[in-house]
């Protein structure tokens, strides 16, 4: 049986040809209800475009690319995830390139996109990526700031804050140590500036020993060396807060390693919420941020550039997050969020 054609596809959809071929374009032309429904069209009929011949006529490509810095990391995956279903809708595909959080790895896949000529880019960066890109560019989770048509991150400081808020007001805590990456890039910068501002705040001293810092990958091997250390002091924290749920993972195995148990003898808070935060044990207390509303976010942008022609300016979008209360804080009732 031959492949559907073009024309099979308008008649599926009830449109005209070439209506067809602008809503599989992406063209700003056709409204979104036409667009959905043609390609629903083409889903159904499985309608493949001629991708290759279509960016030659018009010198799109229809694609764009998104680096990131660990595409195992559930944060990334999940992001990924969300930005590709916004840009597959939009008749986009995604070439992802992955840098293992290496800035020489990050410039290589940045050139090989731009080889593949992509119409946008999505970049995660670790430090490779200093200034905007020669194609629409929205960079997420760690920001160039001024630079590209979007900046999309979590509210890192706003976070800290909450944490460090929980263990001071639910808890009575005053000694509060701090594991995290590197303070490189923004999210490690941030949150850590947010940890001193939410402790000044409340009066309570930043300890030098108590902030420790692990490797640029922000893993599980780097928080349970990190809390070793803390666990080693002469008096330790009544709490600890860590940067990331990979961080708290390594964090809780340490203490369990010493004879410890988490909360009773030291209560844990995380930065990131993972999917199963709720399997742990104990259950993590966490702040949860919507990686699908930063994905979108993200891929909105860059497609508002890519319609609009415009890279007059570099709009910066933060994404909140919220607690989600389970038992390894030390709280009772698992489950609350705020």
């Amino acid at each position: 049986m031959a492949d559907p054609t073009l024309s099979d596809l308008a008649a599926e959809a009830g449109v005209s040809r070439s209506t067809a071929g602008r809503a599989m374009s992406g063209h700003k032309s056709v409204r979104d209800d036409t667009r959905r429904r043609v390609q629903a069209a083409a889903r159904r009929i499985g309608y493949e475009p001629n991708r290759i011949a279509r960016s030659l006529r018009s010198r799109n490509s229809m694609f764009v690319g998104i680096i990131v810095p660990d595409i195992a990391h559930g944060f990334y995956g999940r992001t990924v995830k969300a930005a590709q279903d916004v840009l597959e809708a939009a008749g986009y595909q995604i070439l992802v390139m992955n840098t293992d959080r290496e800035p020489h790895r990050e410039q290589a896949a940045l050139k090989t996109l731009l080889a593949h000529r992509v119409d946008g880019i999505l970049l995660a960066s670790s430090g490779g990526v200093t200034e905007s890109p020669p194609v629409p560019t929205v960079f997420f989770d760690n920001l160039v700031a001024g630079a590209g048509e979007g900046n999309v991150a979590r509210a890192n400081k706003q976070g800290m804050d909450i944490l460090v808020g929980h263990l001071v007001d639910a808890h009575g805590c005053e000694r509060i140590a701090y594991l995290s990456g590197p303070p490189i890039l923004t999210s490690g910068i941030e949150r850590l500036d947010g940890f001193r501002d939410a402790m000044g705040a409340r009066r309570l001293p930043v300890v030098p020993e108590h902030v420790v810092f692990g490797d640029e990958a922000w893993s599980p091997e780097s928080g349970t060396v990190a809390m070793r250390d803390l666990l080693a002091l002469p008096e330790r924290p009544e709490a600890v807060i860590t940067a990331s749920d990979t961080i708290a993972l390594g964090a809780i195995q340490a203490v369990r390693d010493r004879g410890l148990a988490v909360p009773d003898d030291i209560a844990l808070v995380s930065f990131d919420d993972p999917f199963f935060g709720a399997f742990m044990e104990p259950q993590l207390t966490a702040l949860r941020g919507d990686e699908r509303a930063l994905g979108e976010h993200a891929a909105s942008l860059v497609l508002q550039a890519l319609r609009t022609g415009s890279r007059e300016r570099s709009v910066e979008v933060r994404i909140p997050v919220a607690l989600t209360v389970r038992r390894s804080c030390g709280c009772a009732s698992p489950g609350a969020s705020h």
